[in-house]
């Protein structure tokens, strides 16, 4: 797969494999978003989806989570979307992988859902995100642990330096390179170049590996340090906005 992602296939996936709903927004992650690809890279494919409100008041549930892994066209692509009410909760409580997906600027699809989706997750920001950010950054430092690879290390940086930007910037910045240099953590270029030669399964060598291993405890200082000075409100302002966003769009839903 070329580096630059082919996403006009990635749109005819999306429609070939549509979720149960009306699609709010479908953004491209992963590491073509955060600045690491390698050829063997996958399409990384999330959003959400507005389930019809006629399905919401029956006796059964609409599914909540339309989750597709397959080979098309020669590729990989993983394609994930959520209702619009997991999605927001989550949201709400600070579930970074949410917010990420809306501020991909690697959209497939205008709507008029993802210019109101951006307004109002500005709204859901707060210092909730920490959270998520450091329970994510613990768990790719343990994977890498178990099977030293440039990908996990690369994620493990990924991780902190998104939260640590968020949290002192307010802002939502997936690459990991311009994020690192910010920050004081420079040399990932190597890192990156090593992923993009060898692919998305290759070990990472042990030199290497200890040189950024030891940059752990820092990134972990810096997550703690971003925390204690940011600007972000305790709890999130927007929650009766994104409440009364989603009940309006069920209403429409409803009568059209």
């Amino acid at each position: 797969m070329p580096l630059d992602p082919d996403l006009d296939r990635a749109r005819r996936f999306v429609s070939e494999n549509p979720p149960p709903g009306e699609i709010l927004h479908v953004g491209l992650v992963g590491a073509h978003y955060y600045g690491f690809p390698s050829p063997d890279s996958d399409l990384d494919l999330k959003g959400m989806h507005l389930a019809p409100t006629r399905a919401l008041l029956g006796l059964d549930d609409p599914k909540e989570t339309h989750d597709t892994l397959q080979i098309f066209e020669g590729d990989e692509h993983d394609l994930t979307t959520h209702e619009a009410r997991q999605a927001l909760s989550l949201l709400l409580r600070g579930n970074g992988n949410v917010l990420e997906r809306i501020f991909t600027p690697l959209q497939l699809f205008e709507t008029e859902a993802l210019e109101a989706l951006r307004a109002l997750a500005k709204g859901a920001l707060s210092r909730r995100f920490h959270g998520h950010y450091r329970g994510y950054f613990g768990g790719m430092c343990r994977e890498h642990a178990r099977a030293p690879r440039a990908k996990s290390m690369l994620y493990a940086y990924r991780v902190a330096l998104t939260g640590v930007h968020l949290l002192r910037a307010g802002e939502v910045r997936g690459d990991v390179v311009e994020n690192a240099r910010e920050y004081g953590f420079d040399g990932l270029e190597t890192l990156v170049a090593h992923k993009r030669g060898e692919g998305e399964k290759s070990a990472l060598p042990e030199t290497l590996d200890a040189e950024h291993r030891a940059r752990w405890p820092a990134l972990e200082d810096a997550l703690r340090d971003a925390l204690e000075h940011s600007a972000l409100p305790e709890e999130p302002a927007g929650a009766a906005a994104i409440d009364a966003w989603l009940v309006e769009r069920r209403v429409e839903s409803l009568s059209s």
